[in-house]
């Protein structure tokens, strides 16, 4: 068979091929050093059964995996790169890579013959979820390059992470202390939120991203799943819960920069008040206000308008949840965006909070938040 790159795809023909009534599935794994150097393929060690891929958005490591493999591999210092392979003809196949894991410490089923063993892995994230000690960012020292300077300290050189802001500088002193328990990932995490910028996250390739936040709604969409197409993918079981009795509907963000000696609404302060959109809205509830205060330590008063809008984002899309099965998608990520079509469950612009795609061929699970 030839395998080709799924990048070759263009997104008509990726749709083509994921929808099509003849699609078939195969997967593999590549086996990596530590610096993410290629060893081998070890695809023919893949027990397919039982392994799977998964992504949740708000966990603190947001790719993890469970392999079952045939052969013993160095767990404390070699990586697995699972990838899924589809064909609409059974000749030619695209690729596509899930991620770059860390096998944590495999459990050995010795009355399998041949012997097998099934492993946990974890993104390349948990490099960095790791106690840091004491750490500093020093007043006029480009921030960004604060953070890539910490995950290259890590071990790690695969580092893309948007330059937007790479001139803007601290403002203040910050010093994480190793009393606070800082992980190095936390301390990363901190910095990229003062400019603004979104949590970092590792894709599929194993490399480090983060770049500035922009809502949900303003971010483009990656599929568009409708339950009423004639070559659907989704599966007939579909949850749909409304759960926003206790979301805020007012964001009032603190700027702790120390430099700001007395903040104040439009310099340190940012209050934004959800009035009249959606269901958690203050309209929606009756002139009732349920506040939540977020504070941190933001580089400039856009930083901190970004992290509150970012607060009031997330709270109105608590009040509505769609999970559902499809057939294996590859093409999602991280943070995706998609358009849902559903006469009897609903629809609209949703983001996927959580994945799960089996490597066996089986439906894979989608949870998704509404926009």
């Amino acid at each position: 068979m030839t395998v080709l790159d799924s990048s070759v795809l263009t997104v008509a023909e990726r749709v083509a091929l994921i929808e099509s009534d003849w699609l078939m599935v195969d997967a593999g794994c590549v086996l990596l050093d530590a610096d993410d150097v290629f060893i081998e393929d070890i695809s023919d060690d893949l027990i397919v059964a039982g392994s799977a891929v998964s992504r949740g958005i708000y966990r603190t490591v947001h790719g993890s995996c469970r392999l079952n493999l045939s052969r013993d591999i160095q767990w404390g210092s070699q990586r697995l790169q699972p990838y899924l392979l589809l064909s609409s003809d059974g000749v030619t196949f695209y690729r596509w890579n899930l991620g770059v894991f860390l096998p944590s410490t495999p459990v050995r089923e010795v009355f399998e013959s041949p012997a097998v063993w099934s492993v946990d892995g974890f993104d390349k994230l948990d490099v960095l979820n790791t106690p840091h000690g004491s750490h500093s960012i020093d007043v006029g020292e480009p921030i960004l390059a604060n953070v890539e300077a910490l995950i290259v300290a890590a071990g790690e050189s695969k580092v893309a992470i948007d330059q937007t802001s790479a001139d803007v500088t601290a403002t203040t002193p910050r010093a994480f202390t190793l009393l606070d328990d800082w992980m190095t990932l936390g301390i990363a995490n901190e910095a990229l939120s003062s400019l603004g910028y979104r949590a970092l996250y590792v894709d599929r390739d194993g490399w480090y991203r983060s770049e500035p936040y922009r809502a949900p709604v303003d971010l483009p969409k990656v599929w568009t799943y409708s339950a009423s197409s004639p070559s659907t993918t989704v599966g007939e079981r579909r949850t749909v819960t409304a759960d926003y009795y206790a979301a805020a509907n007012q964001i009032v963000g603190v700027n702790d920069d120390a430099s700001l000696t007395i903040p104040v609404e439009g310099d340190g302060i940012r209050t934004v008040t959800n009035q009249s959109d959606g269901l958690t809205s203050v309209d929606a509830r009756g002139g009732r206000i349920i506040r939540r205060v977020v504070r941190g330590t933001y580089t400039s008063q856009a930083s901190l308008m970004t992290a509150v809008d970012s607060a009031l984002d997330t709270e109105k899309r608590v009040a509505n949840f769609l999970d559902f099965t499809t057939s294996p998608n590859p093409v999602h990520g991280h943070f995706d965006v998609i358009d849902y079509i559903d006469p009897e469950a609903g629809g609209g612009r949703f983001v996927v909070t959580d994945w799960s795609l089996p490597l066996d061929g089986g439906d894979m699970q989608l949870n998704l938040r509404g926009v």
